[in-house]
């Protein structure tokens, strides 16, 4: 008896720790394949490591970005746009735009355009797409019939010209980032 209470308690315990690790923050555009043309084309991998400064994945020895680095490309620098902010940056790296033309011009900004108030933190103005100005290169990607996937980059939720990224994390604080 004792036996059969145990291994109930037990399940039900496995039951319970299983559910809350399943990722609820995904999103997966169903149905969605690359086109033959791009299947013969190269992937494209795009990190960038906010505030990661150069020399440090030799320094420390980060084998998995030094492999990256090693069969593929790496930038020797990167001249950050005006005003050098994440969001403003990161922004300006997907579209190739100045921060001016796309839009998104400091982490937290009002817009006098809109009478809104743009807050990287605050998921209902992260999530207005008429905020984020030009398309970014998953936007690009879909529009050519190529997937793309994108965890946790500014804009990546929003939707741009009614196209979202074939799979996108929904940005959660509470994800470590390691």
């Amino acid at each position: 008896m004792i036996f059969k209470r145990f291994a109930f308690v037990l399940a039900f315990l496995a039951i319970i720790f299983t559910a809350k690790a399943q990722d609820t923050t995904q999103q997966i555009i169903p149905n969605k394949y690359n086109s033959l043309a791009q299947q013969q084309k190269p992937y494209v991998v795009l990190i960038s490591l906010d505030g990661f400064r150069w020399g440090l994945a030799e320094k420390y020895q980060a084998k998995n970005l030094l492999k990256i680095k090693e069969n593929g490309v790496s930038a020797n620098y990167l001249k950050p746009s005006y005003p050098s902010l994440t969001f403003p940056n990161h922004y300006t790296i997907a579209t190739g735009m100045y921060p001016s033309h796309h839009g998104i011009v400091d982490n937290i900004f009002y817009d006098k355009k809109t009478g809104r108030t743009y807050k990287n933190s605050d998921k209902a103005t992260a999530l207005d797409s008429t905020f984020y100005g030009g398309k970014p290169l998953w936007t690009l990607a879909e529009e050519q019939e190529m997937l793309s996937a994108v965890f946790f980059w500014p804009g990546s939720e929003a939707s741009n010209n009614n196209i979202r990224p074939t799979y996108y994390y929904k940005y959660n604080e509470i994800t470590p980032l390691q």
